[in-house]
């Protein structure tokens, strides 16, 4: 159970939204006379466990009932004069559940169709991700399952100011207000990713339909997010168990299928999982196949075919206590012939190359969790081991010798450790421990002898989330890197350095709140990439890369309304940008601005948001392309995306949009060509057709509009023949339950 009052509000937010009982000196006498009188809650709709934790702050309730019931649930909110019995009841309406008072003036969260039947052990209620005040980006697994997501392009496809590059998962690369991923800190399941094998393929293969949550620090990530974390931090967390077994249930599954008439794809999925006396166990497999897709002209994308293979492995155990154990495995493999240079279709001039070659792309994650968390007291430890790796295999078979078969191989790896603890102190909570990489690129020919850059890194940090009274939160923290890095030649090269953020967020009110944010980063020396590695390189001093990152905006919502804006800017130096003929200590100045803002209303039986970000982008003071910016940033301009959904219950039916707006943008007219804007519109209906089976049909790119997408390599070149996104495509898909 959790204890809330206004006084306690950043601070059992800050708690992620209370996992264990607060010492709170009169917080039942509290409860009980705030039933006496009807009070105002402006409460807007969202994911109920957020809507349970406002209503507990404004209320002074308490909350208590199982913890899966409110999980992945969204809640109409409330407005008005209510007592605290005639909220709670607007706030559960439609999600199948309902809440009793117990004697001691806890509401107890049950099961509508079990109430009265079955009493329910009061545990606290969780938020779905982990909060934190820095957080740019949240998403729980209720919003990634709304949008059914494909690949990447689909899961973010609703953020103006995030941008995946590339028509297929093998060459898809996300950009964070106009940062590649490659210059963030990426954890999959708290296991740092070290995947930048070949500039022509995406850096961080990922599956998003395992993922249950993703979150992103743009610019100011914090200490004990991990080291390097340049342009901030994105980290991803796979599904558990708790997230697809209803709750009482010991076993389940579903099947999943979905075919798009663009290509004629094919996808099919299927997941079984259940548990018993606290042990978990899930496993999960997803294949895609079809053929190439057509553009919006109706051409052809020679080998585009999908060819994705995913899986994933968990067990867990949790007793009676707080403690949890957990290893997971997740793989995703892609295997076909693509473009030569697989993130454009041609290049016009260069050396002659074969049209495609075999890409078969290959990353790993295995992860061991550790966890205590009561969200309380001094001792909350977490822990863990992670092993992750990413090979790509090339096979070509050159002009000059048909009868040859040419082998390129790239393999990255990490090992990596956390271990920290939580300290829930009376005046803030303070995180603190130490981490460690050892990370490689290894670059493989058979005949020649394998070329490697290897960093070892050990870390140690201190983060501290501390609320000021009831109106403003603090996040701030240090940490401290030592760096051993060898290069190509054996050479050896130690450094260190410090990093430090701050953030803060001022409650004006209920409705209106200001926010602003520094880091600077020390990221020591990054690896080159794979297929660049030179036995031959001369190494000299290292330049280690550093960060500064400056963030402010503000936020406000009133009755469902919202509204935000953030102005940003990250600004790299010794960036490393190293060469095959140049050599490995070349470096480049970046400097990524813009802002962003967004509007919405979150209503009962819908919502609908227009977000708008402008995002400029340098290299040592001239205007970033997309070649000159590679794994730190793209030329992207002004983007402007709308979405919304209509909910009919009464009918177990809902209709939804999305739009990609993108304005024409000049800035790289000097390089050949200006980026084109194009407008892109999504359509689909959900409807839930029994208990156990549901439907979705989608139209994408209803305009059959012919475009590269504004990531995309290349559309500033007039010698480069982008890759055009897939034209119209009617989709079916299906989910059965059982």
């Amino acid at each position: 159970m959790f204890y809330t009052n206004n006084r306690l509000r950043a601070l059992a937010v800050g708690l992620a939204l209370g996992l264990a009982p607060l010492p709170f000196p009169g917080g039942h006498a509290q409860a009980a006379t705030a039933e006496a009188g009807q009070q105002q809650y402006n409460i807007a709709a969202g994911p109920l466990n957020t809507v349970l934790t406002r209503f507990a702050d404004v209320s002074g309730s308490l909350i208590a009932g199982n913890l899966q019931l409110a999980a992945d649930k969204q809640s109409p909110g409330v407005s008005g004069s209510f007592t605290p019995d005639q909220a709670l009841t607007r706030i559960l309406a439609g999600t199948g559940l309902v809440a009793d008072r117990d004697p001691d003036g806890a509401y107890v969260l049950r099961d509508a169709e079990a109430a009265g039947t079955n009493k329910l052990s009061p545990v606290s209620v969780t938020a779905p991700t982990q909060y934190s005040v820095q957080n740019s980006l949240s998403y729980d697994r209720g919003r990634i399952e709304a949008l059914q997501p494909q690949d990447m392009k689909d899961l973010f496809k609703n953020e103006s100011s995030v941008s995946v590059g590339g028509s297929i998962p093998i060459n898809q690369k996300v950009y964070v207000r106009g940062v590649e991923e490659t210059a963030m800190l990426v954890t999959v399941d708290g296991a740092r990713q070290n995947n930048k094998v070949f500039h022509h393929n995406a850096t961080n293969l990922i599956d998003p339909s395992l993922l249950k949550a993703t979150r992103a620090s743009a610019g100011v990530a914090a200490a004990d997010d991990g080291p390097g974390a340049l342009g901030g931090s994105l980290a991803y967390e796979t599904v558990d168990v708790g997230d697809l077994l209803a709750p009482g249930d010991s076993l389940g599954g579903f099947l999943d299928g979905r075919y798009a008439s663009n290509g004629d794809t094919v996808t099919s999925a299927g997941s079984v999982f259940g548990r018993a006396n606290g042990f978990e166990a899930l496993g999960y497999v997803k294949h895609t196949d079809g053929n190439d897709y057509q553009d919006g002209n109706g051409d052809t994308a020679p080998f585009t075919a999908p060819a994705l293979l995913s899986g994933l492995a968990k067990i867990a155990y949790q007793g009676d206590g707080p403690s949890r154990f957990e290893l997971s495995h997740e793989t995703v493999n892609d295997e076909a012939a693509r473009p030569y240079r697989a993130n454009f279709a041609g290049l016009d001039g260069g050396r002659p190359v074969p049209d495609s070659r075999i890409y078969d792309l290959t990353r790993e994650n295995t992860v061991f969790n550790y966890s205590r968390d009561t969200g309380e007291g001094y001792w909350n430890p977490k822990v863990t081991l992670a092993h992750n790796e990413t090979e790509l295999e090339t096979r070509e078979v050159p002009l000059s010798a048909p009868d040859t078969t040419i082998v390129y191989t790239g393999i990255t790896e990490s090992l990596s450790a956390t271990l920290k603890n939580v300290f829930h102190t009376r005046l803030a909570s303070v995180s603190t421990g130490v981490d460690y990489y050892d990370d490689s690129a290894v670059f493989r020919f058979e005949g020649d002898p394998d070329l490697e850059e290897n960093a070892q890194n050990t870390g140690a940090f201190l983060q501290v989330r501390q609320p000021v009274g009831d109106k403003l939160d603090l996040s701030y923290g240090v940490r401290y890197d030592q760096q051993d890095f060898t290069g190509t030649d054996d050479s050896e090269h130690d450094d260190s350095g410090v990093s430090s953020n701050v953030f803060a967020e001022f409650f004006v009110n209920d409705h209106l709140s200001f926010n602003a944010g520094y880091a600077d980063v020390w990221g020591g020396t990054a690896l080159a990439e794979n297929f660049i590695l030179n036995g031959a390189w001369d190494y000299g001093d290292q330049k280690p890369v550093e960060a500064y990152n400056h963030t402010f905006g503000g936020k406000a919502d009133w009755n469902g309304f919202f509204a935000e804006t953030n102005r940003f800017e990250t600004r790299i130096s010794n960036g490393r940008v190293p060469s095959f003929s140049v050599g490995p200590n070349e470096v480049a100045d970046f400097d990524i601005e813009g802002y962003d803002v967004s509007l919405g209303y979150i209503g009962q039986r819908g919502e609908v948001s227009v977000k708008y970000a402008n995002i400029e982008s340098e290299k040592d003071g001239e205007p970033a392309t997309s070649f000159d910016g590679n794994y730190f940033t793209a030329p992207l301009g002004e983007i402007i995306t709308i979405s919304g959904a209509f909910r009919m219950p009464t009918l177990a039916l809902e209709l939804g949009m999305s739009t990609e707006i993108t304005l024409d943008n000049d800035a790289l007219e000097a390089a050949g060509n200006e980026q084109e804007g194009y407008t892109v519109v999504d359509l689909y209906a959900d409807y839930q057709a029994t208990r156990n089976l549901s439907l979705r049909l989608s139209v994408d790119n209803v305009g059959d509009e012919d475009y590269t997408d504004r990531a995309s390599y290349g559309q500033e070149f007039a010698t480069v023949d982008t890759l055009l996104e897939p034209g119209r495509s009617f989709a079916l898909s299906a989910r059965y339950g059982f």
